[in-house]
């Protein structure tokens, strides 16, 4: 979990100069994959483009590990609604709302990608918190009168604790919208470079006259599915 959250400082990285005088550079001692059209370094763009989802993908989990908390804490508050939304995938929302839109920019399609992930999120939360709520420490809590509020201090490390061990399958989903949308010129628009922005732009070269850096996009795809993999890189 830890390395996922360290990504989040990409979010502050500035962007790449542009130098369109060297666009379309070959691989060299000075640009190891060469550059791109508009004169940009291939491997420091994708670097940073695969940085940058990374630490969108952090600050998505951690919104919808938040919000499922919230959700799981108070006990079965509109049970109802929160099974229907857990019934449809996230994207099956934000496909049709991002292309209404026209695409979605990074800040709102966080927050949406971040609250549709939290109603599935919930139920491990409940199991976990469920247990602490029929504990003698709860029941302590309400016989001296604690609020809610305090009570919610008080045991929040116990609650990321608990969330810890859903924070990569909740970073995984969250990276895979992003680069689904952002592959379909739905997400961020080129002001935002990301990964799956990058791949939008390179793979359907690997048909024809693949550059240096489509290979690496794709090889970089591949890792992140290795150590993202169930039982790893947890």
């Amino acid at each position: 979990m830890v390395w996922r959250l360290a990504f989040l400082l990409a979010l502050l990285l500035p962007d790449l100069p542009l130098a369109p005088f060297q666009g379309g550079l070959g691989p060299g001692w000075n640009h190891p994959l060469g550059t791109d059209d508009l004169g940009r370094d291939a491997l420091l763009r994708l670097l940073l483009a695969a940085s940058r989802s990374l630490g969108f993908a952090s600050a998505c989990a951690l919104l919808a590990l938040s919000l499922g908390l919230l959700l799981a804490w108070p006990g079965r508050v509109l049970a109802g609604a929160w099974s229907a939304l857990r019934g449809l995938p996230p994207l099956l929302f934000l496909l049709p709302l991002a292309a209404a839109a026209g695409g979605l920019a990074p800040l709102p399609l966080g927050l949406l990608l971040g609250t549709l992930l939290a109603p599935h999120l919930e139920p491990a939360l409940r199991t976990r918190v469920e247990g602490f709520r029929q504990s003698p420490a709860w029941a302590a809590e309400r016989l001296l009168g604690a609020s809610r509020a305090s009570t919610l201090r008080r045991w929040a490390p116990w609650g990321w604790a608990q969330a810890a061990g859903l924070f990569p399958g909740a970073w995984l989903a969250a990276l895979s919208g992003e680069a689904t949308l952002s592959a379909l010129g739905l997400g961020p628009g080129p002001g935002q470079d990301s990964l799956g922005r990058l791949l939008a732009e390179e793979l359907p070269t690997l048909g024809g006259s693949p550059s240096p850096l489509a290979y690496a996009a794709l090889a970089t795809v591949l890792l992140l599915a290795a150590v993202s993999a169930p039982g790893k890189g947890q």
